[in-house]
C-alpha cells in the first residue's frame, strides 16, 4: 500500500466517523477530541486531512448528499418507459435515505436550525434534486392531465415526508399498541407517490378531467 493509499484510507475513516457523529450530535455537539477516540486517528492527522471542523463538516455533508443526489438522478435517467420518472425519483430517494440514515438525520437537524451551519456545497446537492424534479414535472413526464405546479411543493413533500418518517422511527417504536400503526417504508413510499400523482391531476367543476 502506498503512502497516498494510507492517507486516503485514513481520511475515509475520519470522514465516516465524523459523519456518524454529526448525525448523532449535530455540528456544535461534535467534539474533535471525541472524534479522535472514536476514529482511532490522532488529532494532528485529522487537521492534516481536513484543516478544521468547518471544512470537515463541509466535506462530510457534501459527500453524503452528493451520493444520494447522484443515485436519484441516475435512476430517473435510466427509468424505463413503463416506469414514470417521478416514481423512480421518490423510490430511489426513499431507498437511499433509509440505507444512509445519517443523511436524513443531518438534514433534519439543519432544517430545524435554519440551515445555520449548512455548507453551500452541500446545499447545492439538494438543489440538484430540486432541479431534477422540476425537469421531470416540466418535460420528462408530460401529461395533459397534470396541473402546472411549482416544483418546490412536491420537493418538500417528498424530501420532508420521507426524512421525517425515517428519523421519527425510534420515537414511534416507543408507542405501545397491540395493532400495527405504521406503514412499512415501501407502503409509505407508494402512498406518497399516489398522493403526489393524484394531487397533480387537473380538477374541474365536474370532478377530475
Amino acid at each position: 500500500m502506498t503512502r497516498n493509499n494510507k492517507q486516503n484510507a485514513t481520511a475515509l475513516k475520519i470522514r465516516t466517523t465524523a459523519t456518524e457523529m454529526f448525525a448523532e450530535k449535530g455540528y456544535d455537539g461534535t467534539i474533535m477530541d471525541e472524534l479522535t477516540v472514536r476514529s482511532g486517528v490522532n488529532k494532528a492527522s485529522i487537521y492534516y486531512h481536513f484543516q478544521d471542523k468547518s471544512n470537515l463538516y463541509e466535506q462530510c455533508l457534501t459527500h453524503l448528499f452528493a451520493n444520494v443526489a447522484d443515485a436519484v438522478i441516475n435512476a430517473t435517467e435510466l427509468a424505463t418507459p413503463g416506469t414514470p420518472k417521478l416514481k423512480a425519483f421518490v423510490k430511489t430517494f426513499a431507498k437511499l435515505a433509509n440505507a444512509t440514515p445519517a443523511m436524513p438525520a443531518i438534514l433534519m437537524r439543519e432544517i430545524a436550525s435554519g440551515g445555520h451551519n449548512m455548507p453551500v456545497t452541500a446545499r447545492h446537492q439538494m438543489q440538484r434534486l430540486l432541479s431534477t424534479l422540476k425537469f421531470i414535472l416540466d418535460t420528462e413526464d408530460p401529461n395533459p392531465n397534470f396541473e402546472p405546479i411549482n416544483a418546490l411543493t412536491p420537493h418538500f413533500m417528498i424530501i420532508g415526508s420521507l426524512c421525517f418518517y425515517l428519523t421519527s422511527q425510534p420515537m414511534r417504536d416507543r408507542i405501545e399498541s397491540t395493532e400495527k400503526i405504521d406503514p412499512t417504508l415501501e407502503e409509505f413510499t407508494q402512498q406518497l407517490i399516489d398522493i403526489l400523482q393524484s394531487g397533480l391531476i387537473k380538477k374541474t367543476k365536474g370532478g377530475l378531467t
